[in-house]
This record gives C-alpha cells, sequence and structure tokens, in this order.
C-alpha cells in the first residue's frame, strides 16, 4: 500500500504573478504612449485599465468593478472614481455612459479607489482626500445596524453586534501608485499630519515599494504591528507607516487581500429604488388626469 502523503501547499504568491506582469506590460506600454504620441491621457488610462482589470478577474461574480461615478437617492453625484467596486447581485449600475464608466448606486458601493501610474504631483493624496470628504458628507446612505445579519432576500437583527465597527456598511477607498521614485514622503507626512482619517483613503498600494496603512502607535514602539484598516474608527493612538513587503508580488497579493478582509466583513443594501423615482421625477397632482 502506498505510504500516505500530506497535501502539498502552493506558493500563492506565484499566482499572482501573471497578474502583475500584465499591469507592468500597461505601465511599460504607458511610457510608450506617453513619449511617442505625446497622449498623456491614454497613458494613464493604460494603467488605470489594467489594474480595473485585475480586480474584475479577481472578483467576478459576486462583485461589480468598474468606474465611473456614484449617486445617492437625492441624485447629488461623486467625481469620477477609477475604480467603483460594488454588489452585483443588488443591480448597483443606474447607467452606462458613452465611454464605458458607470453611474452607481451608492447603497451597493463597497469601496472606491484612484490608480496613479506615479506620483506626479504632490498634491495628488490632498486632492484625493478632499474627493472623499465630499463624498463622505455630501452623499447620504442609511447606515446598517451592527447588529444586522444579512440572508438571501432580506435580514434580521440579532441581541449582539456581529462587528466591531460602528455599522456594517463602512466604505474603504484606497490609492494604487504603479511607480513611486517621485514620491514626496514629506508632502504625504504633511497630508496625513492635515487630514482626519475619516477623509484619508485607508491605505495606500505603492506596486514597488510596499503599502502605506495606519497602525497602532502603542504596539509599534513595541516592535509589535496592529494594522488599522478602518483608522476612523479608530480610538487609540494611531501613526501611518509604510509597510515593506519585499517585492511588486507580494505588495499586489496583500493589498488584494485586504480588498478581501474587507468585502468579506461588510454588507451593502439595495438602492431604494423609490426615492431615486420620486427625486428624478418630482410628480406632483397636477402630473395625474383622471380617465
Amino acid at each position: 500500500m502506498d505510504e500516505i502523503q500530506p497535501f502539498n501547499k502552493i506558493p500563492l504568491l506565484k499566482y499572482f504573478q501573471h497578474d502583475l506582469e500584465k499591469i507592468k506590460m500597461a505601465y511599460r506600454l504607458s511610457d510608450s504612449i506617453r513619449s511617442d504620441l505625446k497622449n498623456i491621457r491614454a497613458a494613464g488610462d493604460e494603467v488605470e485599465l489594467a489594474v480595473k482589470q485585475f480586480f474584475k478577474d479577481k472578483l467576478f461574480p459576486k462583485y461589480h468593478v468598474c468606474d465611473g461615478h456614484i449617486i445617492d437617492c437625492t441624485l447629488k453625484v461623486s467625481p469620477q472614481f477609477d475604480i467603483i467596486i460594488s454588489e452585483n447581485s443588488k443591480n448597483p449600475v443606474l447607467f452606462n455612459l458613452a465611454d464605458k464608466s458607470e453611474i452607481v448606486f451608492y447603497e451597493t458601493v463597497f469601496c472606491f479607489g484612484e490608480v496613479k501610474k506615479s506620483f506626479y504631483n504632490k498634491n495628488i493624496l490632498a486632492d484625493f482626500s478632499e474627493n472623499i470628504k465630499r463624498s463622505k458628507t455630501e452623499l447620504k446612505r442609511d447606515e446598517i445596524a451592527r447588529n444586522f445579519i444579512e440572508t438571501s432576500n432580506s435580514g434580521f437583527h440579532v441581541e449582539e453586534p456581529v462587528t466591531s465597527l460602528p455599522y456594517r456598511n463602512p466604505l474603504l477607498t484606497f490609492l494604487f501608485f504603479i511607480n513611486s521614485s517621485s514620491i514626496s514622503f514629506a508632502e504625504l507626512s504633511k497630508t496625513f499630519e492635515n487630514t482626519e482619517n475619516k477623509y484619508l483613503p485607508n491605505f495606500i498600494v505603492l506596486l514597488d515599494s510596499g503599502i502605506i496603512v495606519n497602525v497602532n502607535k502603542s504596539d509599534f514602539e513595541k516592535q509589535k504591528i496592529t494594522i488599522n484598516l478602518y483608522p476612523e474608527f479608530e480610538k487609540e493612538e494611531n501613526i501611518w507607516v509604510l509597510m515593506d513587503l519585499q517585492g511588486e508580488n507580494n505588495v499586489l497579493t496583500y493589498q488584494y487581500m485586504l480588498i478581501l478582509e474587507h468585502l468579506s466583513n461588510v454588507i451593502v443594501a439595495n438602492p431604494n429604488l423609490r426615492n431615486y423615482t420620486k427625486n428624478i421625477f418630482d410628480f406632483s397632482l397636477s402630473n395625474f388626469h383622471k380617465i
């Protein structure tokens, strides 16, 4: 009888190598488009599309990945974001635009992010943080209670909270840079110091360097790492640090796992189409005629 062997451990990081090469190939092509064709927008689009396709391939079919705008039931709309991840089963798209971007219901959105080829402007983080602030303060959606459990068609409330977060549908945001050679950590630090955590991205991906994350300050000083995926809810003192993951493949894999952790622990709602319809058409009695 053959000896029973233990299961093999797979080198999971290698399984992201192909995805990494496609992103890097888009980055190299973008350089050529920029220098040969002098088309800056098209060069940026190459990189954005490659990163967006990475998330599409990994998250389909449960999640819908697109670029575009987020709309709430009052019909306020966000700026355009490079990546929006929403719940596919909840019919998240209100409208498809001619340039393939989409308008997505806010209730269905898990997270959004911006993809940048490089740190070409010292205000990138400050500008993105301003868009996060505007989106969080101007767009409205109901908070899902901490003790709510979702079922296939609806859900129910239990006695004890199922999350330590204040509600079950927090929004996650991120920045994704391909090349960080021109990054100004001094400018980043200034923005971190002058901006509330709730208006900063939850993390920043520097594909060639690592991931900037928020950690517990006291633990960090004791040589222990406690990552705060949701810095805005932290009550203890915290700081922002660069986590060196020793390679682009590791960075791509780890940031994906952070996104997955968020998607696995957060639930979103169906859009209340009655509210949208009411605000779109603004009916009055004069619109109705007896027949």
